[in-house]
């Protein structure tokens, strides 16, 4: 199988740390950009959700008939893996034997790579990208940086027009291992005090009820709202994907109640 990775999601500190108990593999010598360019942002207000990836990976696999299929998915702040990063990928023809793919999601020909939602994609792509050179031993430059228009075989304009070579390869060499200013240890700021989160799933998850009481909901509102069906939760008719209930035997406070990632429960607010 060549899309092992589906169903990880990492933020840019923890695929750090998941690097770190990988080895790297001898065939890389680079990284290639590429976006989504459809979806672009627009067609996905809230990011990549795991059942976005898993539709790429029936449509690679099923569709295309690809044997694989590019390693990673970035979005605004997330990191979604597909394909193993110690196993070659499909993305570009001239760098499928060499070069770890990653798609970012946008169109960069029409959306702006500057600003907003889609500079938040590029500085968490500019995150990845020193990880992952760090993981491999490889200076950033042009060589090692490459974009999918790079491939001589292609006619693309691919990662967008509107992305310039120079100015992202400033971005990885001025990013930390969190391109967005979200705190000590990567949460970002939700107003609730850090005990009251935990790691689960490769994402900060905090006690729903607690966190939108916190945030002005109602208490009665918050309780008609929050359900839970056939292993699911739901917030009145939105899913929250990644959500779990922590029951009275487990080790997480408070118990008995329903915990979601943080970056879901933003949206409803």
């Amino acid at each position: 199988m060549a899309y092992e990775n589906v169903g990880l999601v990492w933020t840019p500190d923890s695929l750090v740390e998941y690097l770190a108990s990988i080895e790297p593999p001898a065939w890389c010598r680079a990284i290639t950009l590429h976006h989504t360019g459809a979806p672009s942002l627009a067609q996905r207000p809230r990011g990549f959700l795991l059942q976005h990836i898993r539709n790429l990976r029936d449509f690679y696999q099923n569709e295309k008939h690809w044997s694989a299929g590019p390693h990673l998915f970035i979005d605004d702040d997330e990191i979604f893996g597909m394909c193993d990063l110690q196993k070659k990928g499909v993305h570009a023809v001239s760098f499928n034997s060499s070069a770890i793919g990653i798609e970012v999601l946008g169109d960069y020909d029409t959306e702006d790579p500057l600003s907003g939602r889609g500079l938040a994609c590029w500085q968490t792509a500019a995150a990845s990208c020193s990880a992952l050179s760090s993981w491999l031993g490889l200076k950033v430059n042009a060589e090692s940086i490459l974009f999918h228009r790079d491939d001589p075989t292609t006619r693309k304009s691919c990662p967008g027009s509107k992305v310039k070579k120079d100015w992202f390869l400033k971005l990885i060499k001025t990013s930390g291992a969190n391109p967005i200013p979200t705190g000590e240890t990567g949460k970002p700021d939700v107003g609730m005090p850090w005990e009251q989160w935990t790691f689960r799933g490769e994402r900060w998850c905090v006690p729903a009820y607690a966190f939108l009481l916190a945030h002005g909901m109602k208490s009665k509102d918050i309780v008609a709202r929050l359900k839970s069906a056939g292993g699911l939760f739901f917030f009145a008719s939105e899913q929250l994907e990644g959500a779990f209930f922590a029951g009275k035997d487990s080790n997480l406070k408070p118990n008995q109640c329903t915990w979601a990632p943080a970056r879901e429960l933003l949206e409803l607010l």
